[in-house]
Order: structure tokens, then sequence, then C-alpha cells
């Protein structure tokens, strides 16, 4: 598995920090209410929508590694791609609000 800078940073510090932030992410991202499969399709979306190539590739290997397919890894992304699509929307909205209430003003 290739080391990501999140690695790599944590590869920096004091090993007790580490193991402890490698522990709490082993905890969260084991099997619970949610399987671990759900969870590794969860953090692969979350990794597109955040659009951070390096988790995105480490949650797409541990999801290969659950045995999740190609088809489930893309639809994951896909659901995350329009989440993103919906937030830049939201975000122009912001000129639209400014240009009513500018006219508004005008009047």
């Amino acid at each position: 598995m290739r080391k990501t800078g999140a690695d790599r940073f944590l590869d920096s510090m004091d090993a007790s920090m580490s193991s402890t932030f490698r522990s709490l992410a082993s905890g969260i991202l084991g099997d619970g209410a949610l399987s671990a499969r759900e969870k590794a399709l969860i953090a692969l979306a979350c990794s597109v929508a955040l659009r951070c190539e390096d988790c995105t590739r480490r949650h797409m290997e541990q999801a290969k590694a659950l045995g999740l397919t190609r088809e489930e890894m893309l639809e994951a992304a896909a659901v995350a791609s329009l989440i993103r699509m919906g937030s830049g929307l939201n975000a122009a909205a912001v000129i639209l609000e400014e240009l009513e209430y500018a006219d508004a003003s005008k009047r």
C-alpha cells in the first residue's frame, strides 16, 4: 500500500500519537451498526467529495481488499460527485442572492 502524506506525517510523530490515531481509525472503520464494507464505500465517497487523491487511493485499496466491486466503488464515487455538484450550486446561489439583494436595494 502506497504511503500517503498523512501516513508520512503520522510516521514522523511520536509513536503513541500515531498508534492512537491509527487505532481510532481502525475502530471507526470496523464492523459495527454499519459493516466494514459499507463504511469503506462511505470513506471512498467522502474522499472523492473532498477531492483528496491520496485518500481516494487509500480508501479504494481498502474497499478492494474488502471485496467491493468496481461497480460499487464507481457508484459511490458518482454519489459523491453529485453531492459535490450540489454544494457547488449552493455556493453559486450566493451570487444570485447578492445580485437580488443589490437589485432590491436600488428600488
